[in-house]
């Protein structure tokens, strides 16, 4: 008690000191961490970090050690060797790449294959890489993907990205590159002693005229040859895989369209549709000259023409009309110029309804029954159909940009080697059997593949020169048994014509008119005239020389196997077709690109035989045209093409 004044009081008591609560950063961090939406975003963006850290540092340090240099004495010097002289022209004729071996077994036989297109790449990817001397030749040292060659001329996807050097694709078999033109073949026999004496055994050789450094790589470009830049190649085996050129079906004035074969076509053909839309850019252009240079014709409506057209018009739709703001919308027009009654012709209807149908709401003009006549350097005229009133009228369309996409035929080596064998005379390719065989030359050392080449579907000059051979009792004419084995070899050397051969009986009793269980002449005349009615050539697509070449491949694998173990059957009447089954093409369906939309012809029956959209389709497009790229390095480039397509644009610049 305390005493105040008189009074005794009860001292006061201090209130109890409240800590206040705090909260370190530490305990802070550690109730936030026991969040899993705090814990995993962070597991997951550390996951990120060190993995882009690691795969950098890979790239890095594999990038450090790409940086050498290569000794002297690393090189393979076996190549610097002196050609013999010789051949009709006597020049220096290409030596074999390796001595013969040491073990008495026989050399290698020396394969030549002559172009870098879709047969002869697929070629060189199955052969086995340790039976043959391999010699490539080609005017171009890489291969193109041709499919996407509309892409490139619109800036879509870069030329570096479809394109694959031939001596990195030669380089798994060790053969050896020569960048140059086939100009003639010279057979064995038609050499002299001196010349056969320094091809040491060959079986012909390739004449080749070597490529000038002042070529610019185009089909039709100036190669400037001369006397000392023509050389000959011996072989063993020749594959011509050469391709074709763009046919002019009779039209005039082709110097003032562009082609679209080559990387230099679709260059020239980019650079013009630039140059296009810088003039109609300009102020001073005057309005008819503007409409002029905004229309582009598309000559052909194949799938080459339809997607061209295609491109062209999604890179008016999608860049042009942002980048170049003078130019009104729906100012510029595309018109695709066909001579059969629909687009996409050789495709199954309903994909051609749809393309037709997805163009017209796109305002892209397609004009069926067109045959063009005369290409202006302003223009195109050409001879309209109707097919109504059985009337034909003459049309012309203001052009500033023209482009020839209307069939193929032949070049110049292979119309010069064709006019030189018989049995020969298409007017488009050489003529091959089922085995591939270039008929008229040496069985087994001549092949084509690819648009070089076309099935032989003479079946009435096959029977009637062989008729002797099946009639056994030698009286004119084909009975039951007789008739069953003719077909049975038509199929083998007619693999084209199987669907018409079939149901042998049937076929028999379908064509004895006289009901005598025989057939004559006139009865056989007859049922090959139905056969071959309806019987038509593989296109010449992709796909097939794609086929062509590693069914080749195969059968040069099988050959040199046997040919090694001293196995081949030497009383063999064919000897192709006795290591060998004939080629038969089998369709994996055909795809077209239609602007942001893409159609489908699938090798299936019933209702998803033809698949056509919009975007889902067109994704489905792009993945099987990354899927049937060359190699891992394409597919990356492309893909990212169109990631930056998707990203920036297309290219627009004016280089």
């Amino acid at each position: 008690m305390i005493r105040i004044g008189s009074a005794w009081r009860a001292p006061l008591r201090a209130a109890p000191l409240v800590r206040a609560r705090t909260f370190s950063s530490t305990s802070v961090r550690a109730s936030l961490w026991k969040s899993r939406w705090v814990r995993y975003p962070v597991y997951g963006l550390g996951s990120l970090a060190f993995s882009a850290t690691a795969v950098l540092g890979g790239l890095l340090i594999y990038d450090s050690m790409t940086y050498h240099r290569v000794l002297v004495t690393d090189t393979d010097t076996s190549l610097e060797r002196a050609c013999e002289w010789g051949g009709p022209a006597n020049r220096p004729i290409l030596s074999r790449a390796n001595a013969p071996p040491a073990d008495g077994r026989p050399p290698k036989e020396r394969l030549v294959i002559v172009g870098g297109g879709w047969g002869a790449v697929s070629l060189l990817k199955s052969l086995d890489p340790d039976v043959y001397e391999v010699t490539l030749v080609s005017p171009t040292n890489y291969f193109l993907f041709t499919p996407l060659l509309p892409a490139v001329a619109v800036g879509t996807v870069g030329v570096r990205s479809v394109t694959e050097s031939l001596r990195r694709l030669l380089a798994r078999t060790r053969g050896q590159f020569v960048q140059g033109a086939a100009v003639n073949v010279h057979p064995h026999e038609s050499l002299d002693r001196h010349t056969l004496q320094a091809m040491d055994g060959a079986r012909g050789l390739l004449e080749v005229e070597l490529i000038s450094p002042q070529w610019d790589g185009s089909a039709d470009g100036e190669r400037k040859p001369s006397d000392t830049s023509v050389m000959y190649v011996p072989y063993d085996k020749l594959v011509i895989a050469v391709g074709s050129v763009t046919n002019n079906h009779g039209a005039t004035g082709l110097e003032h369209a562009f082609r679209l074969k080559t990387v230099r076509d679709a260059q020239r053909l980019r650079k013009q549709l630039l140059e296009n839309f810088e003039m109609a850019s300009l102020p001073t252009t005057s309005d008819e000259e503007r409409k002029r240079l905004l229309s582009f014709v598309v000559c052909g409506g194949g799938p080459t023409g339809v997607e061209l057209a295609a491109e062209i018009h999604d890179m008016i739709e999608e860049d042009v009309y942002k980048n170049y703001p003078s130019i009104v919308e729906r100012e510029a027009q595309v018109h695709v110029l066909q001579n059969e009654t629909h687009i996409l012709n050789t495709y199954a209807e309903a994909i051609s309804k749809f393309a037709e149908q997805r163009f017209r709401s796109e305002d892209v003009d397609v004009v069926t029954n067109a045959q063009v006549t005369q290409i202006h350097p302003d223009g195109v005229s050409f001879e309209q159909f109707n097919p109504l009133t059985g009337e034909k009228f003459m049309r012309t369309i203001p052009s500033g940009c023209t482009v020839w996409s209307v069939g193929v035929t032949m070049n110049d080596f292979t119309r010069r080697l064709s006019t030189t064998l018989p049995n020969q005379g298409h007017r488009h390719a050489l003529k091959v059997d089922s085995q591939l065989r270039v008929l008229g030359t040496e069985p087994g050392t001549v092949y084509a593949v690819g648009d070089a080449s076309t099935l032989d579907s003479d079946l009435k000059g096959y029977i009637f020169g062989h008729l002797d051979r099946f009639d056994k009792d030698k009286d004119g004419e084909l009975t039951l048994a007789e008739f069953t084995q003719l077909i049975k070899v038509l199929r083998l050397k007619f693999p084209i014509a199987n669907e018409q051969l079939q149901g042998i009986k049937p076929l028999f009793e379908k064509y004895d008119f006289d009901k005598n269980e025989r057939l004559c002449a006139n009865e056989l005349a007859e049922m090959i005239a139905d056969a071959t009615k309806n019987m038509t050539s593989y296109p010449p697509t992709a796909q097939i020389a794609s086929q062509e070449g590693k069914y080749l491949a195969h059968k040069l694998n099988r050959y040199a196997s046997l040919r090694a173990r001293d196995a081949l059957p030497r009383d063999a009447e064919d000897l192709d077709e006795a290591i060998h089954k004939p080629f038969v093409f089998r369709s994996l369906g055909s795809i077209a690109y239609l602007g942001n939309a893409a159609a489908f012809e699938l090798p299936i029956p019933g209702p998803f035989k033809t698949l056509f959209g919009g975007l889902i389709a067109m994704y489905a497009w792009r993945s099987v045209y990354l899927s049937e790229m060359v190699s891992l390095r394409t597919r990356v480039l492309v893909l990212g093409d169109y990631i930056k397509r998707s990203l920036w644009g297309r290219d627009v610049l004016w280089l």
